[in-house]
Order: structure tokens, then C-alpha cells, then sequence
């Protein structure tokens, strides 16, 4: 028999409601069983437990896109860290952040101008850090790592790579971008040129390398229906990016199999997608900042309207913590249903929702103690597989044993 731990006294937030000062029974990796107040102490007696003082028990925030790797390994344009110390240094911070399952976005793009990341955006680079994911998902690690691929359909010289990619299982959610000037994220040109192009450029030669992106060619039909086909063989989730009209809706979930919708720029379309079963993915940042830094559709408009399923936080892990309790502290959603956005929906999406995503019995125990210091929400402890990964305490001051005060 597996050891038992018990965390309890906490406000245990279950998919459809708060069990307040309930009890979660971890039996070795999983979760044995959920207990309202005064109904395990007597069935378990002798085991290890953890009193958590009436703070919330969440189940770990699984975030299926985010690009801070990036990031991480280039902090500055002329800054490389090694990818294995970054990648170490990074899953340190998510897991303090909350973040037990994070889907590291890494853009296949073509010769991308919105920040100076392209050395890091290499066929050899991107083929180095998708085998460290990977190696680390598989072996040593402190949280769980997964690939997810954004590929750039103007991209042409890596279709064999993303193919490749495909074939080994490499990746595990597979978004199809395209961020060419006057559609989709960048439809408004001038917002482009003024906010993403670089302002020491002359007007003529920002205008002169607007026409060359809008020009370039993309992947063909045939080849994007293939690619999406051999993802769905090998069980691969399939996202659409910055959707825009309801024609390339009925493109991506008929054709490509996209049922997973990332920041649709507009509320239409976002309705459309939800009508069409796909989950609608918002970001955490929008929710905090109560925008879309690409002036498109606000992630509190899309949830207020019952149009987004899922929060991720796009390029600021900490976000995630922080809207769920924006959102619910502002009556926008309960605190179960802004929970759910960013744990047991995005499971779902991803295929791995019968094993992880929420508190519920026979799942893994990757929880979250979490509470508030200065008004703001903090994590205290994060357990994952049932074992704690971290502890952090909160103290006001430093007292000697003679009771009086550090300086």
C-alpha cells in the first residue's frame, strides 16, 4: 500500500463547487479521495497530514501556451544561457508560479521582425530544445514539460522539420500561425507599423519590408491538410491562431482538425468557434491588463460573454494565478469556473484531462496550497505526483530567542 498524506482544513476548489475546510487524501501519485470537514480523521489515523489554515487548494495550472522560454534562454537580443540551464532556472520559477504542466510554445517562424529572437528560432535550435523537452518530460524534472509547435505557414524551409517533429512525437499541440501584416493578429497595418516594426526605420523602408512580408508565399493546402492529418494519427492536438473571419473557422475545423481556437481577434468569431465545439483560449496577461496588447479583442469581453474556455499566459507565467482571482474577485466568473480555465480545461483540450486538471479521485495529486499576502494571491505549497515540490513561508520579521527583533 501507498503512503497516505493527507492535506486538509483548506477551501477545496472541485470543478463545480468549494468544499470549505474539506480534506484531500493523497495516496502515493494520486488522489484517493476528497472529504468534507470531520469525515477522514478517524479512517486515517497515524498518517502524515498537512494543515493548510482555511488557504485555497487548487489543482495545478496547466498552461498550453506560453512562449517565456524564450525569454529565459535570450534574455537580451545578444544573450544565449545555455538551454539546459534555462530550462532548469525556468521550471524552478513556474512551479512557484503554480505551473505544474507547461506546453513551451516555440515559433517556427520565417525571418520574424517582432523581436530580435531570431537567432534563437533556428531549424537547429528549435530541433535542440524540442529533444531537451522532451528529454526532460521523460526523465528528471520538477514540473512536466510538453512541445507545443507554432508553425508559421510562411514558413516554407521547415515543413520537412515540422513533419519530422511530428513523426517522432515530439510534440504534443500543434498550432497553424500566420502573422503576415493585414489579417489575422496584424490586420490593422498602421498598428503594425508603428507598434511592431522597428522606429528607426525610414517610412519607406518599413512600407518597402510591410509589401515583402505580405507578398510571401505560404504552405499549400494539400501540405497543411497533411501535416494536420499525420498529427491526428500520432493523437497530436490541433490549434487555429488569431482567428479572424468565420471562413477560416469552417477551413481549420473541417480540413485541419483544429478544435482548439487561440485568441480569435475578434467576439463573433470567438462566439462562432465556441458554436462550433472548439475551445477558445484567452489570454491571462489580457485579463490583467483589461486589453489585448495587439489592440484586438479583450479576454474579459470574450469570458463576460460566455465565448472563452481556457486562460493561458502567453508570454507572463504569473498571470494565471493572478486573473483567476481578478476574475472571480470581480464577479465575473465563480471561483471554480476561472479555476477550471486554467486547469481542467486546458487538460481537456489537450487530451490529458483523465489524468490531470482537477481535484477529483484516481487523479494525480498535483495541487497548489494557496493563499493571499497583501491582498494578493500567492502559492505556499505545490505538490506534484503527490509529492511536495515546494514551500515557501511568508514571515514578517526575524526574532531572536530572547524575543526581541532583528534590524
Amino acid at each position: 500500500m501507498e503512503e497516505i498524506f493527507i492535506i486538509h482544513n483548506g477551501e477545496v476548489v472541485l470543478p463545480d463547487k468549494v468544499l470549505s475546510q474539506g480534506a484531500v487524501v493523497l495516496e502515493g501519485n494520486l488522489i484517493r479521495e476528497i472529504c468534507p470537514k470531520g469525515q477522514w480523521e478517524d479512517r486515517y489515523p497515524g498518517v502524515r497530514t498537512l494543515d493548510v489554515q482555511g488557504n485555497y487548494i487548487f489543482p495545478g495550472f496547466i498552461d498550453i501556451h506560453s512562449d517565456n522560454i524564450e525569454t529565459v534562454i535570450q534574455p537580451r537580443p545578444q544573450s544565449m544561457i545555455d538551454f539546459e540551464l534555462a530550462m532548469r532556472e525556468q521550471e524552478k520559477q513556474l512551479v512557484n508560479q503554480g505551473i505544474t504542466t507547461m506546453f513551451h510554445s516555440l515559433s517556427m517562424t520565417n525571418g520574424n521582425v517582432l523581436v530580435n529572437r531570431s537567432s534563437l528560432r533556428t531549424p537547429e535550435n528549435l530541433t535542440k530544445l524540442a529533444g531537451l523537452i522532451r528529454r526532460f518530460h521523460e526523465g528528471d524534472h520538477l514540473i512536466r514539460h510538453r512541445f507545443h509547435c507554432r508553425y508559421d505557414i510562411t514558413n516554407l524551409d521547415c515543413y520537412p522539420l515540422l513533419l519530422e517533429f511530428i513523426r517522432r512525437g515530439d510534440m504534443q499541440l500543434l498550432s497553424f500561425t500566420d502573422h503576415t501584416p493585414g489579417q489575422g493578429q496584424y490586420r490593422d497595418l498602421e498598428f503594425f507599423k508603428q507598434r511592431v516594426m522597428a522606429q528607426d526605420q525610414s517610412d519607406e523602408e518599413k512600407e518597402r519590408i510591410l509589401r515583402q512580408r505580405m507578398e510571401r508565399a505560404k504552405l499549400t493546402a494539400q501540405q497543411l491538410e497533411e501535416a494536420a492529418d499525420l498529427a491526428v494519427e500520432k493523437g497530436i492536438a490541433i490549434a487555429s491562431h488569431d482567428d479572424d473571419s468565420l471562413e477560416k473557422l469552417e477551413y481549420v475545423t473541417s480540413s485541419l482538425h483544429a478544435r482548439i481556437c487561440e485568441f480569435p481577434v475578434e467576439l463573433d468569431v470567438a462566439r462562432a468557434a465556441r458554436e462550433k465545439g472548439m475551445q477558445v483560449v484567452v489570454g491571462a496577461t489580457n485579463v490583467l491588463m483589461g486589453r489585448s496588447h495587439s489592440n484586438n479583442l479583450s479576454a474579459k469581453e470574450a469570458i463576460r460573454e460566455g465565448c472563452a474556455d481556457i486562460l493561458v499566459s502567453d508570454y507572463f507565467p504569473p498571470a494565471l494565478l493572478h486573473a483567476v482571482f481578478r476574475l472571480w474577485e470581480e464577479g465575473m466568473l465563480t471561483l471554480p469556473q476561472a479555476v477550471n480555465m486554467t486547469s481542467r480545461n486546458p487538460a481537456r483540450a489537450v487530451g490529458i484531462g483523465q489524468w490531470t486538471g482537477s481535484i477529483e479521485e484516481g487523479k494525480c495529486g498535483d495541487l497548489l496550497v494557496v493563499g493571499k499576502k497583501d491582498g494578493l494571491p500567492v502559492i505556499l505549497q505545490v505538490f506534484i505526483n503527490g509529492q511536495m515540490v515546494s514551500n515557501l513561508c511568508y514571515r514578517n520579521d526575524f526574532i531572536r530567542e530572547d524575543g526581541t527583533r532583528y534590524d
